[in-house]
């Protein structure tokens, strides 16, 4: 396979990465929670649990999401980014939506996606 479809075909995946971590994070309400622990104390840190329909990401999490999105749409663009900063950037979202069982199982796909590219 030449190198002029790989590349379309990793912008679309990238976007379509980016489009579905923006709306499960910023936009997503439901109300099925995933959480196995209690919701940290403080504004950054507290989510909604129970069953009350809402967004299940806290405002860190809403915010912590836009440098992924941001660093899968750059790797197109930007010849620095390499497959391993990808990985590290996965993996350090990985831990951090440990926090909160409802993003660890948003960020699934991706997870999954990624590492079949």
């Amino acid at each position: 396979m030449s190198n002029q479809y790989i590349m379309p075909t990793l912008l679309y995946t990238s976007i379509i990465e980016s489009l579905y971590l923006f709306y499960m994070f910023r936009h997503f309400q439901t109300s099925i929670d995933f959480g196995i622990a209690a919701s940290p104390n403080g504004y950054w840190l507290q989510h909604v649990t129970g069953n009350i329909k809402s967004l299940r990401i806290c405002p860190f999490g809403q915010v912590a999401i836009l440098p992924l999105i941001t660093l899968l749409i750059a790797r197109n663009f930007v010849s620095c980014i390499t497959p391993n900063i990808i990985q590290g950037a996965l993996i350090i979202a990985f831990f951090l939506s440990l926090m909160n069982t409802n993003a660890t199982v948003y960020l699934l796909p991706i997870f999954l996606i990624e590492y079949n590219l």
